[in-house]
């Protein structure tokens, strides 16, 4: 570390224990040089303002392939002062590097798993804070008054208030707002980044690290109660997160973490990830305060990354996988899986993945039934699946390939889109809306791209998906769903 900035640290109260970006980008860089058959360095993103590299890591055997294997991600520092996350994630990347030649239990999570770190999500809003400039600044550095200068006391987007998951019921409108969520969801290049990672890996469980300066130190946090009720996973949920709460030590040393289900649905990452991707994701408030003197720091990593090593044992404990094949051709398919129960018709409905075909769901004991539904197949219902204790049930499931018939529109009810082909806004147009009881757009390959629930007569579509994002050319169906029927329409775009 170069002497100047070692005063500075010093100066300003910040233990050069603590890494600032230089040292983390070259310790990511010189572990994926030196142990490139485990180690995968990808740069996911740039930040907002001043395109910094977003990086993340991934620990598996064959690191650069995409295997058939469950994904699980650590994720840190969507608040710039919140750096404990940080040091968790490199102490157990370095960990994991480290062990893997000499320990069986190391070895085995990173031969049959997907290990990946985003240490340091908010690195401009970071470098605010290891340079002493504001070491309580919790946002990132948009330029809010388009300005061309970093003001402390208006610019800035707090990165967990900015997820398209009830953005507006979330955060604040302000932009001098340490909460502000910014001027639409997924403004910021950082929040982006996690989407686009997290929609394509099919992570199974998250951990996101925050430390409180305010309130509650010391708890997990899971999705959630509110006004609407608890998630649909709420029972198996909230048991990952006891068992891992109980295995991190806190500071004091006489007792342990707690755990609690987040309160109220907003713009939160945690809700996000779960609501939209369907990820068992868990906000870790580290220790009683963001930044803690350097001697304490190795301890506080020693005693959290035994409820994060937890969730490597847990993702082949109780639950249900498998994966989804065309009957004829044997290719694999992304498809809708429904644990019947444990479902909600307001969320977008857990995918195998398409690569490989395969889905994975954490689940209790017990028995249950499970749909499989694919637009253009045949749906098949699968009950009494039994789950074991601390054991996978395997699953796979073949579907047959059906044939929808268009619907004339002279038919009652009726479903029509203008203009078609697509080049702008759509009208999907409904002549009978309360038959209908959700429109779905899905593309060639059959992978569920918008969903529209309660239908009016007039639906606008912006050629989006449901992440917001304009969608590529090509062939899609919209699909009216009503009680045993479907109405299909078939549309081409062109943007």
């Amino acid at each position: 570390m170069a002497t100047g900035i070692f005063l500075s640290l010093i100066i300003f109260g910040i233990d050069p224990r603590y890494h600032i970006f230089s040292e983390i980008a070259n310790e990511l860089d010189s572990l994926a040089r030196h142990y490139p058959d485990i180690a995968f360095l990808d740069t996911i993103g740039y930040t907002t303002r001043d395109s910094l590299s977003i990086f993340a890591l991934k620990i598996s055997d064959h690191a650069w392939e995409e295997e058939d294997e469950p994904a699980i991600l650590y994720l840190a520092n969507h608040h710039a002062e919140e750096i404990l996350g940080i040091e968790i994630c490199m102490y157990m990347i370095e960990d994991l590097i480290g062990n893997y030649q000499i320990s069986d239990t190391v070895r085995n999570w990173v031969d049959n798993q997907e290990i990946w770190f985003v240490p340091l999500l908010n690195a401009e809003g970071h470098g605010v804070v290891m340079s002493g400039l504001d070491t309580i600044w919790r946002k990132n550095k948009r330029d809010n008054n388009n300005n061309g200068f970093f003001d402390l006391d208006y610019d800035g987007v707090d990165l967990n208030r900015n997820y398209d998951f009830y953005w507006s019921q979330g955060g604040s409108t302000e932009p001098s707002s340490e909460n502000y969520r910014g001027p639409a969801p997924f403004s910021e290049n950082e929040a982006k980044a996690v989407s686009d990672l997290c929609m394509k890996q099919n992570f199974i469980f998250c951990n996101e690290y925050h430390s409180a300066r305010t309130g509650l130190g010391e708890v997990i946090y899971y999705p959630w109660t509110s006004g609407e009720g608890y998630s649909p996973d709420f029972p198996f949920i909230r048991e990952i997160a006891d068992s891992m709460s109980k295995r991190i030590i806190n500071d004091q040393g006489d007792g342990h973490y707690m755990s609690m289900a987040g309160s109220g649905l907003d713009g939160m990452a945690r809700n996000w990830l779960y609501g939209i991707c369907g990820i068992f994701t868990y906000t870790i408030e580290v220790s009683t305060t963001t930044i803690q003197p350097g001697w304490m720091v190795d301890d506080i990593c020693q005693r959290n990354i035994l409820g994060a090593y937890y969730l490597l044992d847990r993702v082949n404990g109780s639950g249900i996988t498998g994966c989804v094949y065309d009957s004829l051709t044997n290719m694999p398919l992304s498809a809708e899986i429904i644990v019947v129960g444990y479902y909600d018709s307001r969320l977008p409905p857990r995918q195998s993945k398409l690569d490989f075909g395969r889905f994975l769901r954490i689940l209790a004991p017990g028995v249950y039934n499970i749909e499989i539904h694919k637009y253009g197949y045949a749906s098949k219902y699968i009950p009494g699946v039994i789950v074991e204790n601390q054991k996978l049930t395997n699953l796979d499931v073949y579907l047959h390939k059906t044939e929808y018939n268009l619907i004339s529109e002279n038919n009652e009810p009726n479903l029509s889109v203008n203009p078609n082909p697509i080049n702008n806004t759509v009208i999907i147009h409904l002549s009978k809306p309360a038959n209908f009881s959700v429109i779905k757009i899905f593309d060639a390959s059959g992978r569920l791209v918008k969903t529209f629930t309660d239908p009016a007569d007039n639906i606008i579509w912006q050629r989006n998906d449901r992440n917001n994002k304009l969608i590529a050319n090509g062939v899609y169906w919209v699909v009216g769903e009503m009680t045993g029927q479907r109405l299909t329409k078939k549309v081409v775009v062109l943007n």
